[in-house]
């Protein structure tokens, strides 16, 4: 267990990311407090936080930070979550079609929901999702976003409120049951979006990788084929101790570099968790039981 919180939180969400509220400027502030020497914004499916964040790390320049997103591919192993490294300030080509394709992906989905629960006789329009984001996202983030899909918990929230369902099981019992109204977009197949970032100079590494592949050797080999793999992210709250160690084990083997991440979304994650810093199973900022050598091997990467 680690006495002091990382060096490092290479995983982190903030307002810019549809289901987050966390201020960027909370993860500088509290990583120039604790010492850290580098962090990476990781946002869903964008890099729209570039500006917000690049002013705030001229502001705390003792904190190193990574351009970052993390995209949602399809692979023959079901959807995966992708933690993409090093972006370039202004994406071109294959990388800027890829990201323009999941700038939309959001406002597309956040449509396939009103339609399809207007569908079903809940009439919901394009003003109650606005109304919905607009009580927890910030303006400057909507002016340049528009409308999304919205957090899940906020979802049910609003629906029970509305006495359309009760709980989120209730809700995703609904969509299994109506898939004919439900129509949801995709996320681009893997072969689409990992060359287009590493020809971009981009570094892939799989997120909390114990949801998607537990001890399976086989099926580890076979995704960092077919996903071009860089890396995995071999600590997360997603990833109990025991497994960290497998999979850090598991990269040295391979050549893969290892990350480590709190996956923070909320503000309220910021304190140390009673158990001390090290491994947390909900996210805490700078708790998880990555090593400074990997924090060397990452940048080492991501020169």
């Amino acid at each position: 267990m680690n006495s002091k919180p990382a060096l490092f939180d290479l995983h982190l969400h903030t307002w810019w990311s549809f289901d987050a509220t966390n201020n960027p400027e909370h993860y500088f502030r509290c990583a120039s407090r604790l010492g850290m020497r580098c962090i990476a914004i990781t946002d869903h499916h964008h890099i729209d936080s570039r500006e917000e964040v690049d002013r705030l790390a001229a502001c705390y320049s003792q904190v190193r930070v990574i351009r970052a997103a993390e995209l949602s591919v399809k692979t023959s192993f079901g959807s995966f979550d992708l933690l993409c490294y090093r972006l370039p300030d202004q994406p071109a080509g294959a990388l800027a079609e890829v990201l323009a394709y999941y700038r939309r992906y959001p406002f597309e989905h956040g449509m396939a929901l009103c339609r399809g629960m207007t569908a079903l006789g809940y009439p919901y329009g394009e003003a109650d999702l606005l109304e919905l984001l607009k009580s927890y996202r910030p303006a400057h983030v909507i002016a340049r976003q528009g409308i999304t899909m919205p957090a899940n918990a906020k979802k049910i929230q609003d629906f029970a409120q509305r006495g359309w369902v009760a709980d989120r099981a209730a809700f995703g019992r609904l969509v299994e049951e109506h898939p004919e109204v439900f129509q949801f977009p995709s996320y681009l197949p893997v072969e689409q979006v990992v060359p287009a970032v590493r020809a971009a100079g981009g570094v892939v590494v799989l997120a909390h990788p114990f949801r998607y592949l537990g001890s399976d050797l086989k099926k580890m080999e076979a995704v960092c084929e077919e996903c071009q793999l860089d890396g995995l992210e071999c600590a997360h709250p997603a990833v109990p101790p025991e497994m960290t160690v497998f999979y850090r084990e598991f990269c040295r083997r391979r050549g893969l570099i290892s990350t480590a991440g709190s996956d923070s979304h909320y503000p309220e994650v910021f304190e140390p968790p009673e158990e001390g810093w090290g491994y947390s199973a909900r996210p805490v900022f700078g708790a998880h039981l990555g090593e400074a050598a990997w924090l060397d091997e990452f940048l080492e990467r991501v020169q």
